[in-house]
């Protein structure tokens, strides 16, 4: 049981230095050795735990999800309603590009043509299933009347996350001279006057 607990504890430690390397490198600059050296381990080491390169990528990407999913799931819990679990969700994802997380530019390496064929797609599964997760909110805020009758949802969702992706990449080619909060609080208010119900 503490042999099983270990592995998936450097498993966890792996994948998330992968993250982190993808984000700054994309996955053409990612490989084996520079992984293993940013958690401290001969590149042997990683194949004690994974198959591969491949097979480290796939497994990040499974944690790249479900962190996708945990911020929208956060909000939808910690909001009093969905247009306020909306705002929240677009400060968390602002939050997370500041902080050098860059979910859009992750989303754009994974999803590139590539050796391994399922990855693109299994990207594109990834963003449609945080797109659905958004127009449930939406829905949500139709149902409680706070969110226009007349909007179409998914139209609304995809808006909502056209509003992250630019200005990633923005703060990742300008790094600090891209104010992504001040974005985020613009944007905002833009999309809320666009979709709440007067």
């Amino acid at each position: 049981m503490t042999q099983k607990m270990n592995t998936e504890a450097r498993r966890e430690q792996i994948t998330g230095a992968a993250l982190v390397l993808l984000a700054e490198r994309g996955s053409e600059g990612f490989n084996i050795a520079d992984l293993a050296e940013s958690v401290g381990l001969v590149p042997s080491a990683i194949y004690r735990h994974f198959e591969g390169r491949e097979d480290v990528l796939d497994a990040t990407l499974d944690v790249f999800r479900d962190r996708v999913y945990g911020l929208v799931e956060a909000a939808r819990n910690e909001a009093e309603d969905p247009l306020q679990a909306l705002e929240l969700l677009l400060t968390r994802h602002a939050r997370l590009i500041e902080s050098g997380g860059a979910v859009p530019h992750i989303m754009a390496s994974m999803s590139a043509p590539d050796r391994h064929a399922a990855r693109p797609a299994k990207t594109q599964k990834i963003f449609t299933g945080y797109v659905a997760r958004v127009e449930r909110l939406v829905r949500d805020g139709q149902e409680s009347g706070q969110v226009r009758s007349d909007i179409d949802s998914t139209s609304a969702a995809l808006l909502f996350a056209g509003m992250i992706q630019p200005a990633a990449l923005l703060r990742h080619a300008e790094g600090e001279r891209f104010d992504i909060m001040a974005h985020a609080a613009g944007v905002w208010e833009l999309f809320r006057r666009a979709v709440a119900r007067d």
